[in-house]
């Protein structure tokens, strides 16, 4: 129940690469039935408003989030939600940045890293040639293929089909330059620590399809919560199940 006199809680919520903060449409409409939380949405770095906004490296994307942190939020208690790059982005300023205010952070789809200089060069080549693609060819071409790949592999034809009507307004030069300036290969690998901040601040939730994200739960040993029939856009896919579980996390309400 929401405390007489105390305000909202402030949560803002950081989309993935190609998305917007439209996003959350769908989260949003659910949360409006809980005035205990305030939900906010931005967009990150060349999408959407911010088309226009630069950002050379995870150094740059975290001192701009904290900007519009202290715009939005100012000095009031906060949570990080944060899909795949949101996600990702939400992951490092919570570990790097220290910000006193956040309560923590909830991460779906989101990496931990590379551990290794050998995975580090596949995936910088990996990512330059998407970069290069999404530079100089026609955007809808390399969506397509975009979406061919194996943590979308759950996706049905008609999903695939949305997905590029909903992504091709995006300007492909603009994604190829936030795609190498937050590559997997640049973002430092952040190494689960038990009893750190670590568990203390973050909180795995993952579409119970996404096998990817499923290994590396396992692998690494990270407490998480499944998002039923949902693979790695579990709030797009199930907003009502990605809710609940947002509500359990934020406000201990749990399922009945």
């Amino acid at each position: 129940m929401k405390t007489p006199n105390r305000p909202p809680l402030a949560v803002l919520f950081l989309h993935g690469l190609l998305g917007s903060k439209q996003d959350w449409a769908d989260v949003f409409r659910h949360l409006q039935k809980f005035p205990q939380i305030q939900p906010l949405a931005i967009d990150l770095p060349f999408h959407g408003e911010n088309v226009n906004q630069g950002c050379l490296d995870f150094a740059e994307a975290r001192t701009w989030l904290d900007q519009q942190i202290h715009t939005l939020i100012g000095s009031c208690p906060f949570w990080l939600v944060g899909y795949s790059l949101g996600g990702r982005i939400a992951l490092d300023y919570t570990l790097s940045q220290r910000n006193p205010n956040q309560l923590g952070a909830i991460l779906e789809g989101a990496n931990l890293g590379l551990n290794s200089e050998e995975e580090r060069q596949a995936r910088w080549q990996n990512d330059l040639h998407w970069a290069n693609r999404f530079q100089n060819e026609p955007l809808e071409q390399v969506l397509n293929d975009w979406y061919q790949q194996p943590v979308f592999a759950h996706l049905t034809a008609e999903q695939r089909i949305n997905l590029i009507a909903k992504r091709k307004h995006n300007q492909g030069d603009k994604i190829a330059q936030m795609l190498q300036a937050t590559s997997l290969a640049k973002q430092p690998f952040f190494e689960p620590s038990k009893g750190a901040d670590f568990e203390k601040f973050l909180h795995f939730v993952i579409g119970e399809r996404d096998q990817k994200f499923r290994q590396q739960a396992e692998k690494y040993q990270l407490s998480h919560r499944l998002i039923p029939h949902a693979g790695h856009n579990s709030h797009q896919e199930n907003p009502q199940g990605f809710v609940q579980t947002l509500l359990e996390i934020l406000l201990n309400i749990e399922s009945q």
